[in-house]
Parts: C-alpha cells; sequence; structure tokens
C-alpha cells in the first residue's frame, strides 16, 4: 500500500516538473519577443505569429512526366488517349 502512495507521489512530482518546464519554455520565449520588439504593435505581432501555425501548400502531382520516367506500358497509354 505504502508502494501505492510512493508511486503517486513520484508522479504526481515528475507532472510537476513537466509542467514548470514547460511554463518557463513559455515565458521565455515572451521574454525574447519583449527583447526584440521596439514597439508594443511589433511585440502583439510577435505574439501572434508564435500561435499561428504556419501554413503548408498541399503536393500537387505535376500534369506533365518526363517520358524517362514512364514504363513502355504507361508510355503506350499516354500515346493512346488513355484508351
Amino acid at each position: 500500500m505504502t508502494d501505492l502512495y510512493l508511486a503517486l507521489i513520484i508522479l504526481a512530482l515528475i507532472t510537476m516538473l513537466m509542467w514548470e518546464k514547460w511554463e518557463n519554455r513559455k515565458e521565455r520565449a515572451r521574454f525574447t519577443n519583449a527583447l526584440i520588439a521596439k514597439t508594443p504593435e511589433q511585440f502583439r505581432d510577435l505574439e501572434l505569429t508564435d500561435k499561428v501555425k504556419p501554413i503548408t501548400p498541399p503536393v500537387e502531382k505535376p500534369d506533365l512526366v518526363a517520358e524517362s520516367d514512364l514504363s513502355d506500358e504507361e508510355f503506350m497509354k499516354s500515346m493512346n488517349g488513355g484508351a
């Protein structure tokens, strides 16, 4: 029974340490933004860019394919109009 209590206490302490590290990392990022910014508007913009997820464009398959990339069957199929 005491092993269970000790295990719960250890898990609680580990959780508290991880939460503290997470909070410190967020605070360091805010402090860095405050040092970089020259005006309150720049600080606001830096904080906003930290919160926004970067947009990745979708990868599209190219319409044109080099002849060397096609097998003989694919090449003949494309020459016959897909039939």
